[in-house]
């Protein structure tokens, strides 16, 4: 298949996002029944060229784009609705286009739907993540996750989460936009349904919601009094409205308790399953249950607090996402604190909920409630599970470190003319190579860069990372090690010539 450069051109455009990283899925192997193993997704830190665009567009690897940008602004945002089997992606366009919402559905990796929002100029993406919530609470999906999943990016190391985007392998993809009618969109269709739906402004593009007396209270209330809670979740739902009703009725909220049962619960409970949820209420005043299920699938938390009867200023544990490892000898960790970018210095941050709650503290300004042990691990536990890898920036692994002192110390310190100078801690280079003997250059070199590698697996790594040798030279057979001659850069080295007083 030809992919023209102005395809080309037209969908990096479309797409663009954070320059300095893009992500990559590994497709896992095939088991005995013939079915694919569940890849592994994972961030490079290289920059997003015109050739990955190409490779992307021809089917020769997927590309993932990084919607926020260096500025912590993106062109485009979506709605992540995960499925993997039966997905009805045209209920999905009809309901989009009965509340008349600027959106293209593209069917994901997974088989569940990209709901893709598109800016033609910048937008700050915290005003995309905003306008992104509001609709996935609408369409019903407010437990979907949202790209861009942070608001601000925490310092130049920060990746932030990639999205695998559409039209993997061009025309021929199974990760193609749907047109209204649910067919398959192709690759040049897409570009004409794009120039159709993007927006001068997203934070402009009005989410109706249904009104209802409930529209003073939790959005995912109102959402549930438009439709029917069944059972699996109607026991949640009538103890979160209950919530709700105390605060706006405080006298008589029993009665519309009673009332919500037989209007919006199926099949409603009896009169004993009813005033067992009634005489916990009359016992103590409880909180809202956010996090359970369909409350949490429902949630647009920024809209709950502005309203009378919301979470206001109660103290709800914030979700928890997307963990990211940095892939380092000691790594370090980012995770999304509803939406908000947290750095974490290293796991036990993670194991110990007090240094977690610092770390908000101090970062993001605000102390999560403090939860059971067991529900801590709960929490922390499939984050750690599925976390994603992140290569380290470029110059911070320890092989890199090593890599780097030992090019300093053959070109930076002092360098011997002979052969003899070697003994007093000098640099003979001769022949194409830099010799040296390792005691010197471990004691009274790498100890002072604050190297925190024991000796003998240092010696090991020269070996292994450095490709460095070990000889014997001269009639004394001095052991040392020897690495080929580094190229001499004028502009950042100052040699000095070793003289007998010099010594390390």
């Amino acid at each position: 298949m030809i992919i023209l450069e102005d395809k080309i051109k037209d969908f990096k455009n479309i797409f663009k996002g954070l320059q300095r990283a893009h992500g990559c899925t590994k497709v896992g192997p095939t088991n005995n029944n013939g079915e694919k193993v569940k890849g592994q997704s994972f961030v490079v830190r290289e920059h997003v060229t015109d050739h990955l665009w190409l490779k992307h567009l021809s089917g020769e690897q997927s590309l993932g784009i990084i919607p926020i940008n260096e500025e912590n602004q993106c062109i485009w945002g979506c709605v992540d609705i995960d499925s993997y089997a039966g997905f009805d992606h045209k209920k999905l366009i009809d309901k989009i286009k009965s509340f008349k919402l600027p959106l293209v559905v593209c069917r994901s990796k997974s088989g569940g739907a990209h709901v893709f929002l598109f800016s033609e100029t910048p937008v700050d993406a915290e005003r995309m993540r905003d306008k992104l919530t509001e609709i996935k609470t609408l369409l019903g999906y407010g437990g979907s996750e949202v790209f861009p999943k942070q608001i601000k990016l925490q310092s130049p190391d920060d990746t932030g989460n990639f999205l695998n985007l559409p039209y993997f392998n061009g025309d021929e993809t199974l990760r193609y936009a749907f047109k209204e009618d649910g067919t398959a969109a192709t690759l040049q269709e897409f570009y004409e349904i794009y120039k159709n739906v993007k927006q001068l402004d997203v934070g402009l593009v009005k989410v109706q919601r249904p009104q209802s007396e409930f529209s003073d209270g939790p959005p995912c209330i109102e959402l549930m009094a438009a439709n029917t809670v069944g059972e699996g979740g109607r026991d949640n739902a009538l103890f979160h409205y209950t919530v709700y009703a105390k605060k706006k009725w405080p006298s008589g909220w029993q009665g519309k308790v009673s009332l919500f049962n037989e209007k919006h619960v199926s099949p409603i409970y009896d009169d004993a399953g009813l005033n067992r949820i009634i005489k916990q209420h009359e016992k103590k005043d409880w909180g809202y249950k956010c996090n359970d299920t369909p409350m949490c699938n429902l949630c647009d938390k920024k809209l709950c607090k502005s309203r009378k009867y919301g979470i206001g200023e109660e103290i709800v544990f914030p979700a928890l996402t997307d963990l990211q490892k940095i892939k380092l000898e000691k790594p370090y960790y980012y995770l999304n604190v509803d939406g908000e970018r947290l750095y974490l210095e290293n796991v036990k941050y993670l194991k110990q909920q007090n240094l977690f709650q610092e770390a908000c503290m101090e970062q993001l300004d605000f102390k999560p409630p403090t939860v059971k042990p067991k529900d801590w691990d709960m929490i922390i536990n499939p984050l750690m599970k599925n976390h994603e890898p992140v290569e380290p920036p470029e110059g911070v692994t320890t092989n890199d470190q090593l890599q780097n002192h030992l090019e300093e110390f053959c070109l930076n310190r002092h360098i011997g003319t002979e052969m003899s100078d070697l003994k007093r801690g000098g640099v003979w280079t001769d022949d194409g190579y830099h010799h040296f003997i390792f005691s010197k250059f471990y004691n009274q070199f790498l100890i002072r860069q604050r190297w925190d590698v024991n000796y003998s697996r240092t010696a090991q790594m020269l070996k292994e990372v450095c490709s460095c040798e070990d000889k014997r030279i001269g009639k004394d057979k001095i052991s040392v090690f020897r690495v080929k001659q580094f190229d001499k850069k004028e502009d950042d080295y100052n040699q000095k010539e070793l003289k007998p007083k010099d010594v390390f």
